[in-house]
């Protein structure tokens, strides 16, 4: 009896460092997003526009500027094309469907998208998954003849989350990567893996370099390697 008290004391010890924990963390997350600035120009006698949507990695919330966010660094790779950045944080697939429905007669040099991490961590259906991610590239293919999908890395190395429960995280992203790799072949839309596992993950090797202070957004530094495997599908130049 005093062995089980003893391992129970400890389980509960363990459960309530682990939530005060991850509280703190979710709200450093939260102060992040607030006083994220998405990057981007507005350069009306350009014949270059870029579009960048999706989530809070379009917004670029855990950089330390605009500048060192994804659409910083695509807006330093292409310094004369006007940037259209309409980020949202906490921005799911089906958002991004809605937003891509007020977009109907725009025409983009190239489109980036960034999408998958809320619908990974928020348990979306995957049919559901499937289905908006669907209307979403084939709306984006009628905008642009370029068009780049970019679903986060590995969920489950984020230490925001308790230990215990990384495998289900890791699990999940595995499962929704799947689906994202099918619709982009069948769509002919390129698609950047940032998918790895945990021992070969630098977010897992070393994650108060490559995330934020939240230990789930990146930081520059992460947001430098994912840009590293992003620009690979880039054109040469835009028109």
């Amino acid at each position: 009896m005093k062995i089980f008290l003893f391992t129970l004391t400890l389980l509960l010890i363990y459960v309530a460092i682990e939530y005060l924990k991850t509280s703190n963390l979710i709200r450093i997350g939260e102060a992040l997003a607030r006083t994220a600035v998405p990057f981007s120009r507005d350069l009306n006698l350009s014949d270059e526009r870029i579009l960048v949507i999706g989530d809070s990695t379009a917004v670029g919330t855990g950089a330390s500027s605009p500048e060192t966010s994804l659409a910083g660094l695509l807006g330093k790779r292409y310094p004369n094309a006007a940037i259209d950045n309409l980020g949202v944080n906490g921005a799911k697939i089906a958002d991004v469907k809605e937003q891509f429905k007020t977009l109907k007669g725009k025409r983009y040099s190239l489109i980036e998208i960034h999408i998958g991490g809320n619908d990974i961590v928020r348990h979306t259906d995957l049919a559901d998954v499937e289905e908006d991610l669907r209307e979403v590239l084939i709306m984006a293919n009628t905008l642009s003849d370029q068009v780049i999908l970019v679903s986060c890395g590995n969920v489950g190395t984020s230490v925001l989350f308790p230990y215990p429960s990384r495998w289900a995280f890791t699990k999940r992203t595995r499962e929704v990567r799947e689906i994202f790799i099918k619709l982009s072949q069948e769509l002919a839309v390129d698609y950047v893996d940032l998918f790895h596992e945990a021992d070969e993950d630098p977010f897992a090797k070393d994650p108060n370099t490559y995330y934020a202070e939240d230990l789930f957004h990146p930081s520059d530094e992460g947001y430098q390697f994912w840009f590293d495997q992003i620009q690979i599908f880039y054109p040469p130049k835009l028109s």
